[in-house]
């Protein structure tokens, strides 16, 4: 870690300066190189997350990885999961992971597929089950979307789970008083900014 990096630790999480290098700190940065990080993913992902360093690495991290690599995915897969939300480390396996892959798996997706799901947007285990992802499963139920097509767009593009409810409902509304909602065009719309998908699509409606 570069000095830049150092104080931005230390800053946003003071209480490191009371850990101890030798029996947490240096473990932890080895242990994350080991899953397969390189020095800049170690040093983003302690920045951006630095309650990590005072997480256990017997009670929470390896657990964490172990139930990751159980669903399916590669060490490789793993390591970009954490770099890209390093948050995802504090998170319950009891009371977080395994009810949204429960759910998943509800849905129709095999463990193959809820591995894929998690390594392309592991953001969305920080949502709730119960307040953001079902409901928007449902509104896209609501709109004539079988459970299969759920599964197909989802593991195609997760983004659609961490698109706003009522603009995902908005967008959908739109498609298909136009006659145009298909998987591809809810796909090909979602990451359009509500100026882009306005111009496209509502100044016709």
């Amino acid at each position: 870690m570069d000095n830049l990096q150092v104080t931005k630790l230390l800053v946003s999480s003071p209480s490191v300066l009371g850990l101890s290098a030798e029996r947490t700190l240096k473990p932890k940065v080895k242990w994350l190189k080991e899953l397969g990080m390189g020095d800049s993913q170690v040093a983003k992902t302690i920045t951006t997350f630095p309650q990590l360093m005072g997480l256990s690495l017997e009670d929470n991290l390896k657990p964490m990885v172990q139930w990751f690599k159980e669903l399916g995915m590669d060490d490789q897969q793993v390591a970009k999961s954490f770099a890209r939300c390093p948050q995802i480390l504090s998170y319950s396996i009891e009371e977080k992971l395994k009810p949204t892959s429960q759910w998943l798996k509800e849905l129709g997706m095999d463990d193959q597929q809820v591995a894929k799901f998690f390594a392309r947007q592991p953001s969305l285990l920080g949502l709730s089950l119960e307040t953001n992802l079902r409901p928007k499963a449902q509104a896209m139920r609501d709109q004539g979307f079988a459970d299969t097509q759920l599964v197909s767009l989802l593991v195609r593009d997760p983004r659609l789970l961490t698109s706003r409810l009522d603009l995902l409902t908005h967008r959908m509304d739109v498609l298909a008083a136009q006659g145009l909602l298909t998987e591809q065009s809810l796909r090909n719309t979602i990451a359009l900014t509500e100026a882009r998908f306005a111009a496209r699509f509502e100044s016709s409606a």
